[in-house]
């Protein structure tokens, strides 16, 4: 799944068997797409990529629902 966060970032988060390593545990892949000029660039590459484990990608799923959860149920000033 590709996640447009503005008109330079997006996010990639998907599955892949061929990112199996042997003996390692990490096999969801986070990515992060960015263009826009590099002077404004939060990272220096196009694009960054890490591997999590299935254990981290539910606890950043739980980190995330519960982010929105306190926001929706935050009043705005």
């Amino acid at each position: 799944m590709i996640i447009q966060v503005d008109e330079n970032i997006s996010l990639e988060v998907y599955f892949d068997p061929a990112d199996r390593e042997q003996g390692s545990e990490d096999e969801i892949r986070f990515r992060i797409y960015e263009s826009g000029p590099k002077d404004v660039r939060l990272f220096a590459a196009n694009e960054t990529s890490f591997l999590l484990t299935c254990k981290q990608a539910e606890r950043l799923a739980s980190a995330l629902q519960k982010a929105v959860i306190d926001c929706r149920g935050t009043p705005r000033s």
